[in-house]
């Protein structure tokens, strides 16, 4: 009877080291040499580098880091720093409207986030399209219209993002070609609004943040697949945010195995509308040079070399016009 009791442990253990093995091969692939030298080496854009005003890391100390990191291009979120700009001239992807956005946020919730005759946005309006018109930025964002479940809880809300307040940030951005960058999780209604947001301004480019913050590609694939002027970034899905702000859940798309699977499918099937970020949020802007390794090693060498390039960084030179000094 033990000896039956033995043999059936050994047969479970063995199954199910079989299907831990086989669960292994779908989550991960392996990186081709190509890739892993090309990764190495790419120069990238990083299309939501936080260079926070209340941070105490200067001008040059961004700069620094973009160098020693092979960071070409850096910015496309909050805050605005004229002092970043001009350390970076063109390597620079100047956003305004962050700063603005939370302080409507705390100061009049939710119900003010919506509202175009709330005065901090009237003022933000007017100054974005001085600076527009005098090519000193971009775009607007990051604006956190639904991360009801994502980033810290004291910023956590949920809005409709097809607003008459966002509308006037998209009808700006759309006068000169700029982009509006959203944090935002997927649902019916969120796919709806961007849809209509995406369709009423062509030339504003939507750029998802976090590739809507979740595990299931399927979600921003239903969006991607259905607009040209919609394109995702992929910070903050990997392992070393994760780690680094104890978030309470395994990686979205990366760890130390590698690219997930089904993210290599997404990125593959869409090359041209996917970008890389770091987000040095929340205080882990120490961790810099962390995180683009983290990119280089566990989310570009897993692409084929021709999608590497596209999503490093010529994706983002397209989109926002970027050049060298």
């Amino acid at each position: 009877m033990q000896s039956k009791s033995r043999s059936m442990h050994f047969i479970t253990k063995q199954v199910s080291s079989i299907f831990l093995l086989m669960l292994s091969g779908w989550v991960y692939a392996q990186p081709n040499p190509q890739s892993i030298e090309l990764s190495k080496i790419v120069p990238i854009a990083d299309v939501h580098m936080h260079t926070y005003r209340q941070n105490p890391r200067s001008a040059k100390w961004w700069h620094e880091m973009m160098d020693a990191n092979g960071v070409m291009w850096g910015g496309a979120v909050g805050d605005y720093r004229e002092d970043v700009q001009a350390e970076l001239g063109n390597r620079y992807i100047p956003a305004v409207g962050q700063p603005e956005f939370f302080r409507v946020f705390f100061k009049d919730g939710r119900s003010g986030l919506t509202d175009p005759e709330n005065e901090t946005f009237k003022d933000l309006y007017a100054r974005s399209e001085i600076l527009f018109k005098e090519g000193k930025i971009k775009g607007f964002g990051e604006f956190h219209t639904d991360n009801h479940s994502s980033g810290p809880p004291g910023i956590r809300r949920s809005i409709r993002t097809d607003n008459p307040a966002m509308r006037k940030f998209y009808e700006i951005a759309n006068r000169y070609g700029g982009f509006v960058q959203i944090h935002a999780e997927f649902d019916g209604d969120f796919e709806k609004d961007i849809l209509n947001l995406s369709t009423d301004y062509p030339n504003t480019t939507t750029v998802l943040s976090h590739c809507l913050s979740t595990k299931d590609t399927d979600y921003p694939a239903a969006i991607l697949s259905k607009r040209k002027n919609i394109v995702c970034e992929l910070s903050s899905l990997g392992a070393v945010h994760v780690s680094l702000l104890n978030i309470p859940r395994s990686p979205h798309a990366f760890d130390s195995g590698g690219l997930y699977r089904n993210w290599i499918k997404f990125i593959e099937t869409y090359p041209d509308q996917v970008l890389l970020g770091s987000d040095p949020c929340c205080g882990i802007d120490a961790a810099y040079s962390e995180i683009i390794t983290e990119l280089r090693s566990n989310v570009l060498s897993y692409l084929s070399p021709v999608t590497i390039e596209k999503v490093a960084n010529k994706n983002a030179v397209r989109i926002f016009s970027l050049k060298n000094n």
